[in-house]
């Protein structure tokens, strides 16, 4: 993974699939409720769903609503679009305000390698000196089979 990049973000609106869940949920496959809302998207029957798609129909995960930083969280998986009124029926819809992130690069979309991207960007911001996550909406755009963008908020 590349050093990551500080950035400032527009807002935008997704529309998709929503489950809460936590850390301690996901690790366990049995328990996990990230990787069925993968299997709806990768059915495609959400990209029927959702005809005016935006960012060139690229997936993207948002997570937010943090209880704490080791509590439960949601998470949004779907695709851009222009506000509410592109949302169906059915479907959750979320506005991610713009603000302050820091970017980190993942040279894979395949899970595994989401998963370590994560447990890496967590160690980084452990460390003496780096930026202080803001809890409040990080996202993953899948810009192709080889490459995530990973966006954390900073305060």
């Amino acid at each position: 993974m590349e050093r990551p990049v500080r950035t400032l973000e527009s807002g935008f609106f997704v529309a998709g699939y929503e489950v809460r869940t936590s850390l301690a949920l996901e690790q366990d496959p049995q328990t996990a409720r990230i990787p069925p809302l993968w299997q709806k998207i990768e059915s495609g029957a959400l990209e029927l769903l959702i005809p005016k798609r935006l960012a060139k129909g690229k997936p993207f995960v948002v997570y937010f609503h943090y209880e704490s930083e080791q509590g439960p969280f949601s998470v949004l998986l779907g695709y851009q679009v222009r506000g509410q009124d592109d949302v169906p029926s059915g479907l959750s819809g979320l506005n991610v305000p713009g603000g302050r992130y820091l970017m980190f690069s993942v040279p894979s979309a395949r899970p595994e390698s989401v998963k370590e991207a994560w447990q890496q960007i967590r160690a980084y911001f452990q460390q003496p000196g780096a930026p202080k996550r803001a809890f409040t909406f990080d996202y993953e755009v899948y810009e192709n089979t080889q490459r995530v963008s990973v966006f954390v908020a900073i305060q």
